[in-house]
């Protein structure tokens, strides 16, 4: 009896751990969730119609930590509502979440953070370079013939000292590329969600 109640309590405090990690995730998916790891943890912990607590926790460790565990559903529930109305907005707020449990997630966002920076930047020269054209463009800078740097001018300071590349196609190419990798990028991240998705679900299963 004490082992099927320790048992009891190692689930139970499992089973909190995740609900507590299930933040933004509507009540009654949330608690779907956790009804259906009991189902799971039950179903492979329970010996002769009990719950043992060697067998609990051999199941758990299978899941895996709790605070991951809640991650992936979150991620799950960000991915639908992403793709119903590509909001970049979700996707990151998924990447964090990530980031804060893996090292992949850091990288998912680091590299998400420099592609919307970049995309910004795009936007702001095309938009910026009809009141500073001679500080707004692409430039070249001189130098080391053998290093080809390219530097973006945003309109502020003097202008970086080294040939302008593109002149006022700045402004059609920057709107472009700066769409482009807004896209991109925000494609990037709800793919690496997806990915993380199958993967804890393969885990779990």
């Amino acid at each position: 009896m004490a082992n099927a109640d320790a048992a009891q309590r190692k689930m139970h405090d499992y089973l909190q751990a995740v609900r507590a990690g299930l933040r933004g995730v509507p009540d009654a998916q949330a608690s779907e969730v956790v009804e259906e790891l009991r189902s799971h943890i039950r179903d492979r912990s329970e010996m002769n119609g009990e719950l043992t607590d060697a067998a609990v926790a051999t199941a758990l460790e299978r899941l895996g930590r709790p605070e991951e565990l809640a991650a992936m559903y979150v991620a799950e529930n960000i991915v639908t509502r992403a793709e119903k109305s590509f909001s970049p907005w979700l996707v990151l707020k998924g990447i964090v979440r990530w980031a804060g449990i893996s090292s992949a997630g850091v990288f998912v966002f680091l590299g998400s953070i420099v592609g919307y920076a970049l995309a910004v930047a795009f936007g702001i020269s095309a938009l910026m370079k009809p009141f500073a054209p001679s500080r707004v463009g692409l430039w070249h800078l001189n130098g080391d013939p053998d290093n080809f740097s390219l530097v973006l001018g945003l309109g502020s300071g003097s202008p970086p000292p080294g040939t302008e590349l593109l002149g006022w196609w700045i402004m059609p190419l920057g709107l472009l590329i700066g769409i482009g990798l807004f896209l991109l990028t925000a494609r990037f991240g709800l793919w690496s969600l997806r990915k993380f998705q199958r993967m804890r679900s393969t885990q779990l299963h």
